[in-house]
């Protein structure tokens, strides 16, 4: 039986004479956390039943040689993007290869400044002894 406006009002004055304004709102609020407008009634069901009852039925017309074109269909947007995911693959992989053979002629040029620095420091002082 649901319960009035006036019957939910009284109650709740009540509560508020034993247990005080901050509690009855606390238990207020356990008991319906999201208010009663978010709880579904039975003609919301009923809705929810007819359209799954709906959605069913269109899937019931859904035929073998239906799911076999959408397979078909599926198969070849997967081979699409796996091979257009192949050609992006190698570019970057190309330019990998190409930023780490800079990077090796870089740090190659660094090490032989490095040495001859080293060397036309080190030859001076060997002559001189």
């Amino acid at each position: 039986m649901p319960v009035s406006e006036i019957q939910r009002t009284d109650l709740i004055n009540s509560l508020v004479e034993v247990l005080g304004e901050e509690r009855t709102e606390t238990l207020m609020q356990c008991i319906l956390p999201e208010g009663r407008d978010q709880l579904a009634t039975k003609d919301d069901l009923k809705r929810l039943e007819l359209a799954t009852k709906d959605d069913l039925k269109r899937l019931e017309f859904a035929t073998k040689d239906d799911l076999k074109a959408l397979e078909i269909t599926l198969r070849g947007e997967f081979r699409d993007e796996f091979a257009q995911l192949r050609i992006e693959f190698a570019e970057f992989k190309s330019e990998i290869r190409t930023e780490m053979a800079k990077q090796t002629r870089y740090f190659t040029f660094m090490l032989i400044g490095f040495m001859i620095t080293i060397w036309a420091t080190m030859i001076p002082i060997a002559l001189a002894t």
